[in-house]
This record gives structure tokens, sequence and C-alpha cells, in this order.
């Protein structure tokens, strides 16, 4: 099993992207000198698990079909 498929199915890889965007979340409400919205910071974090899932090849939601080997 390659990394990006066990990113694509693994539970334990979709809360570490869930995690990750939290903690994104906090560093950027936390960074000051960006002077972003706490909503904005916290909206951007979101999105990260949706933008990895995206990105990743062997994801094969949002449209995407496996091709046949």
């Amino acid at each position: 099993m390659t990394f990006l498929t066990w990113l694509a199915t693994s539970p334990i890889a979709s809360f570490a992207k869930v995690f990750t965007a939290g903690v994104l979340g906090w560093v950027l409400i936390n960074f000051d000198s960006l002077g972003l919205h706490p909503a904005v910071a916290l909206g951007l974090a979101a999105g990260v698990p949706l933008l990895i899932n995206w990105l990743n090849p062997e994801f094969a939601s949002y449209g995407r079909e496996h091709e046949a080997d």
C-alpha cells in the first residue's frame, strides 16, 4: 500500500488531516501579524482536508474514478 492510498483510505489519516486543519486554524487565529478575522482563519483551515483529498490522485471521490488496470 502506498502512502497516497493509505492517505485516501485510512481512518487514522482522516483524523490526522482534520487534526492538522484544527491546529492550523489555531495557529492562524493566534498569529496576530496576519490580521485575519478568526472566521476567515478557521474557514481556511477547514478547507485543508478537502484540498488534501482533492490533490491526492488515489482519492476516488470528487468526480474522479479509478482507471481500469
